[in-house]
């Protein structure tokens, strides 16, 4: 008797396949599996920073099965030649019990375009990475997402 390596393979992945696609195709929406998402709330900015028009830096407190994540959006622009205290966290916002950090994008010059951003226990928002030869002139906040507490 003859046997084909490919059928057999075949028929090894199909069921776990089916089953995959049935747990995916009857999975509850996230929504309803608890996660709650705060309202986006603006940061308060330090003098000589601005917000990139139709992109006002803001941030937000997501709760995902009882791990709160912190999430930003936005784009700031400023000459930042040092490490820069670039916001505030708004007043309402609880502050965090650690350093948080994250990496941002940021101008590419010389081959170096992210920085990191970080946020203090007293809710100071700064923006690690420029220095004198390679000034930040923006930092874009989308992709800061990481655990609150």
């Amino acid at each position: 008797m003859s046997y084909n390596r490919r059928s057999i393979l075949g028929a090894a992945f199909a069921l776990p396949a089916a089953v995959a696609v049935a747990n995916i195709a009857t999975a509850t929406p996230a929504a309803a599996a608890g996660v709650e998402a705060g309202d986006w709330a603006d940061l308060v900015l330090e003098p000589g920073v601005t917000a990139q028009t139709g992109a006002t830096p803001q941030v937000r407190l997501v709760t995902i099965a009882g791990t709160q994540f912190l999430q930003a959006r936005g784009i700031i622009n400023g000459s930042f030649a040092a490490d820069t205290k670039v916001a505030t966290l708004p007043a309402a916002m609880a502050r965090p019990t650690s350093y948080i950090r994250a990496t941002a994008p940021r101008n590419n010059s010389q081959g170096i375009n992210s920085c990191r951003f970080e946020v203090n226990t007293a809710g100071s928002v700064t923006i690690f990475g420029g220095n004198s030869g390679n000034a930040i002139t923006w930092v874009q906040f989308d992709s800061v997402q990481t655990i609150w507490r």
